[in-house]
């Protein structure tokens, strides 16, 4: 089980599964607060946010993950990710690196807020490094995107010089389905690849990071076109990290079949790569309220461990 519940024995089963009473959130914020020093996991990941754009009790995107038990990367930053940073109780003092999937509002949106809050805790100047995908039609590469937040003339331009100086470096990501799986970012024994995805007409990428052994991949959101490339990136993988926004059809709208990947297609990406751990997230309304079903329909090709995301929950990587 790659879900850390033998760190913190006195943590219950329902910590990492939808709850709602307040005994459960106390449960949960407790086993990820502060810098973990309970939990000295290599690779692990704190869910942020588990929900998609709909405003449905959940914040959107994003995913903090810790190396050593420190927050070091963002991986998207969608909405409502900065009120639940702030219930984890992590130090962020070392977050300086944010892999942007693509350009959504519920994966992008709380850019500005994570460079404040991060701005908020240091007295030294800051460099910010930000990945993301290409542009394409109606959407902006991501060095135009951050440009136009944070340049003079930006929305924010004020940021750079707010509290402490800052600068802000950014690398545009291949968009092209046939380019092959890339290093990115390799530093103190961090290992980050990245290779395209395509979210409808929407330039996407997906992530996977390595550490001390262990992998984590994110998918982002992703349409069946992207299969071939989650399954080269995923190749036996610790935890996959997976988008999982519709049912299997006809049970969602037509129109969402162009843009995801339902859960029995899933399962089969998770059998092929030879993932150990497969935790659902980005989770719809519809998903959250059939569980059960798309469990079943995951497992007709996969056989490890399925888990569904809930917001602040603390996830290793485990080898």
């Amino acid at each position: 089980m790659l879900v850390d519940r033998e760190a913190a024995a006195s943590v219950k089963k329902s910590v990492f599964l939808e709850g709602k009473d307040m005994s459960q959130k106390q449960e949960q914020e407790h086993i990820i607060s502060g810098n973990t020093p309970a939990l000295p996991d290599p690779l692990s990941v704190i869910v942020l946010g588990s929900g998609g754009p709909a405003a449905a009790g959940r914040a959107s995107s994003g995913y903090l993950v810790l190396v050593d038990g420190e927050a070091r990367f963002l991986v998207d930053a969608g909405s409502g990710i900065f009120t639940r940073l702030g219930e984890a109780q992590v130090n962020i003092s070392r977050l300086d690196t944010v892999f942007l999937t693509h350009l959504h509002i519920d994966h992008a949106a709380e850019l500005p807020s994570l460079f404040k809050a991060r701005a908020m805790v240091s007295q030294e100047a800051i460099h910010f490094s930000v990945y993301g995908p290409l542009g394409k039609g109606v959407y902006p590469s991501t060095s135009q995107f951050v440009h136009l937040l944070f340049d003079a003339g930006g929305a924010f331009a004020y940021q750079k010089s707010f509290q402490t100086t800052e600068t802000i470096s950014v690398m545009d990501l291949p968009i092209d389905l046939t380019a092959s799986v890339r290093e990115i970012y390799v530093r103190d024994n961090v290992v980050v690849q990245a290779i395209a995805t395509r979210h409808g007409d929407t330039p996407a990428n997906a992530y996977r990071i390595n550490y001390q052994g262990a992998s984590i991949v994110f998918s982002g959101d992703f349409d069946p076109s992207s299969l071939p490339n989650l399954t080269q990136l995923a190749q036996g993988a610790n935890l996959f990290i997976c988008t999982c926004d519709v049912l299997d059809p006809p049970g969602s709208p037509a129109p969402l079949y162009a843009l995801h990947t339902p859960p029995q297609q899933i399962g089969a990406l998770a059998a092929a790569a030879g993932v150990r751990f497969l935790l659902l997230s980005h989770l719809s309304p519809p998903i959250a309220r059939a569980q059960d079903q798309v469990r079943q329909s995951i497992r007709r090709a996969y056989k490890g461990e399925v888990q569904f995301a809930t917001d602040l929950m603390y996830v290793q990587a485990r080898l």
